[in-house]
């Protein structure tokens, strides 16, 4: 597989190098480039199967860099020192990274990821909703979704609620679809944190901008505005109660 390097600081693509001849000698960089202009430069000369490419650097940013190049048809790895909202973004899109400074088990495991086949289309689509959520902030964030079938970009204030269903997760959307999606709702309750996303139980994930109101009796039920209805564990009232009141 043919890979293009792209990074600012020359001891990063210098490790970057080394580790790849040591876990994954059949992975074989063919390019190196600086910034954003020589890396579109060395993109469009060198056509790689896979990017590893820097977020900041001198002359932008690497979501500029796929923003100016435009369609792409090949697998993006990033590579970066950011963490909080910068990896969220990425996780939202669907977007593999690894982290500075380089675990050589994460940058293997990445890469692993990078053999799939590429769907054209869903890598532009993520690429696109990756700059779109780093540009709106936490504003009308969506976030890519993919069942056996479909890959689907979806509004995360259109997220009722989501369900546990063993290593599933099933979605309830606004517009009254569901979604059965092959990840625990554990990833999506960490996923979702500071998105006004409540665990109510231990099989419910609630979007409290879909809240109608809760009812003391029954031992707890939590009613939401599309008509569903959800216990809420015996631990988790006293907390529910608190995030009600903070929410705006």
């Amino acid at each position: 597989m043919r890979i293009v390097l792209i990074d600012d600081d020359e001891v990063v693509r210098d490790n970057l190098r080394t580790l790849l001849a040591i876990y994954a000698p059949e992975y074989v960089v063919v390019a190196e480039a600086d910034g954003v202009q020589t890396g579109l430069t060395c993109l469009k000369e060198y056509q790689p199967d896979l990017l590893l490419l820097d977020v900041e650097m001198k002359d932008g940013t690497g979501f500029d860099l796929l923003s100016i190049y435009g369609e792409l048809d090949f697998k993006v790895i990033f590579v970066t020192g950011h963490d909080g909202y910068a990896i969220k973004a990425f996780k939202f899109s669907a977007i593999d990274y690894v982290l500075k400074p380089i675990d050589p088990e994460d940058l293997v495991s990445a890469l692993k990821k990078g053999n799939e086949p590429v769907d054209k289309q869903e890598q532009n689509l993520k690429v696109a909703n990756l700059v779109q959520n780093k540009n709106e902030g936490s504003k009308d964030q969506k976030i890519v979704l993919k069942d056996a079938e479909t890959v689907y970009l979806i509004a995360v204030k259109d997220i009722i609620r989501c369900e546990s269903e063993t290593n599933y997760t099933r979605f309830f959307l606004a517009d009254g679809r569901i979604l059965m999606i092959s990840k625990t709702l554990k990833e999506y309750d960490s996923l979702f944190d500071g998105q006004f996303f409540f665990r109510a139980h231990q099989s419910h994930l609630i979007n409290l901008q879909h809240f109608d109101r809760y009812d003391k009796r029954e031992g707890g039920i939590v009613h939401m505005k599309d008509g569903s209805t959800l216990p809420v564990a015996v631990r988790k009232k006293e907390s529910l109660m608190t995030a009600l009141e903070n929410f705006q």
